[in-house]
């Protein structure tokens, strides 16, 4: 554990199981000089992680909106599948790039609309519950 090791941390992405870095994890990450978090995974910092991220100005990049990357990623490999397509390397990179500026933008947009602007992860969960219930009402759930 870094703690433990006392290593320097600028930048940490954690990227395994579900509520993997907690309280004590993020204060000797926060004290070991980590300035910027980018989650990889479902949910690997729990609530009080957080917490400790945003009490000390972290940046910090929650999984729905970092993760989606790799989400994205398989999407345009099932749409290549699909569609019997096969992108370059470099269309597919374009492609993942757009997603991400918009995912990127939406969590902004979002958290500056509900008065929150600046807060990356309201942005996120905000812009998240929004497109879910676009669809719910399109398929006339709601």
């Amino acid at each position: 554990m870094i703690k433990e090791q006392g290593l320097k941390v600028d930048i940490a992405l954690p990227c395994a199981t579900q509520n993997e870095i907690g309280k004590e994890h993020a204060i000797a990450l926060v004290k070991n000089g980590c300035f910027c978090i980018a989650e990889g995974a479902n949910m690997p910092s729990d609530i009080d992680a957080i917490k400790v991220f945003q009490e000390h100005n972290v940046l910090y990049g929650p999984a729905k909106a970092t993760n989606a990357g790799g989400v994205a990623t398989s999407g345009l490999e099932m749409s290549q599948n699909s569609l019997r397509l096969s992108w370059t390397r470099e269309e597919v990179d374009n492609r993942l790039l757009v997603i991400m500026k918009n995912i990127h933008q939406s969590c902004l947009s979002a958290a500056e609309s509900y008065g929150c602007k600046g807060d990356y992860l309201a942005g996120a969960n905000i812009a998240g519950f929004l497109k879910v219930a676009k669809a719910m009402i399109a398929y006339g759930v709601v």
